[in-house]
């Protein structure tokens, strides 16, 4: 079942057999038991017949990302100029996707509403926002400026997977500027605007960086 799992394009039972070392009646015999119980489905592939797990555990890191970088890079290409489009995009996205937080992190986003913004806040947006950026867990999070009055903030990005040798993804910017604007407005019942102030990239990429201004 792992195997199936661990092969969202679908295996057959031959190449079940390779890889665990079993006959192929062992493996026949096994998978018709799954498919009794509704745990995997065959589909038809030209003369071979796959197995695919019913229910995804995972998506593969490197195929999910692919597949959004392709989306992203062709929404840029054909729908040029229009970043303020793939931030209402993100801010209504907000809206359905369905965001997990930490009890304690979630505390602490509440408290902004009624104090300034300080770096105990700081350090909370460092640890929440990776939980709905889902492709980059290890981005680099700093903050370049705070307002005297503690409403205004802004925060640099570096180490991000979308600032490569072009600007094909950048989009991805203004689709998550739009998603934290719309979290942060709904949690805090409060008007929240966030916008990208600069995106600079740099041939060396630890270089590289994008910056966010967070308004509360």
């Amino acid at each position: 079942m792992e195997i199936i799992r661990d092969n969202p394009g679908g295996i057959t039972v031959s190449e079940i057999s390779r890889t665990t070392g079993f006959s192929r009646n062992t493996i026949s015999k096994y998978v018709s038991i799954l498919e009794v119980k509704n745990e995997v489905f065959p589909k038809k592939m030209g003369k071979n017949k796959s197995y695919f797990a019913t229910k995804k555990r995972h998506i593969p890191f490197e195929l999910a990302i692919s597949y959004y970088k392709a989306l992203i890079s062709k929404f840029k290409k054909y729908l040029p100029n229009h970043e303020e489009l793939a931030k209402q995009v993100g801010k209504e996205a907000a809206k359905d996707i369905k965001f997990r937080f930490d009890p304690i992190i979630y505390k602490q986003m509440k408290t902004i509403k009624d104090h300034p913004i300080s770096r105990i806040h700081i350090e909370s947006f460092k640890s929440f926002y990776p939980a709905y950026d889902i492709f980059q867990p290890n981005i680099d999070i700093s903050i370049i400026n705070l307002d005297l009055k503690g409403k205004t903030a802004t925060f640099r990005f570096k180490n991000s997977i979308f600032l490569e040798d072009s600007k094909d993804y950048i989009y991805h910017i203004y689709i998550m500027c739009g998603i934290t604007e719309g979290i942060l407005s709904r949690e805090l019942k409060t008007e929240v605007s966030c916008n990208v102030k600069e995106v600079y990239i740099s041939e060396d990429k630890k270089d590289s960086y994008f910056d966010i201004n967070i308004k509360i």
